[in-house]
């Protein structure tokens, strides 16, 4: 029985391969938790885009050369409407002074 016990602790068949095993899992632990550091940063900056995409403000307002007979144009931007245009108020962008389109000269 004692010579068991004594050959049993001398046993080294299979260790490397446990160590590469203990290798692989923590590789592959630090992998997913990178991925997943990743995957968190990635969520945020993209939400802090769209915030910022939805805040963007297309209003302009342009005066005009009447000395050249260039009329004026403005535009006013519809918050929280996203490229619906059927809920664009009738007149609210274009250029002043002319008509629907009619051709007046």
């Amino acid at each position: 029985m004692k010579r068991l016990f004594q050959n049993l602790w001398r046993e080294d068949d299979g260790v490397l391969s446990f160590e590469w095993t203990l290798v692989a899992v923590l590789i592959v632990f630090g992998i997913v938790g990178g991925l997943a550091a990743a995957r968190d940063v990635l969520i945020d900056e993209l939400g802090d885009l769209s915030q910022a995409v939805v805040a963007f403000d297309q209003s302009f307002t342009y005066s005009g050369i009447m000395t050249l007979g260039i009329p004026g144009s403005s535009y006013t931007d519809i918050p929280g409407v996203v490229n619906d245009s059927s809920r664009q108020p009738a007149g609210s962008w274009g250029i002043a002074g002319l008509d629907d389109g009619a051709d007046g000269a």
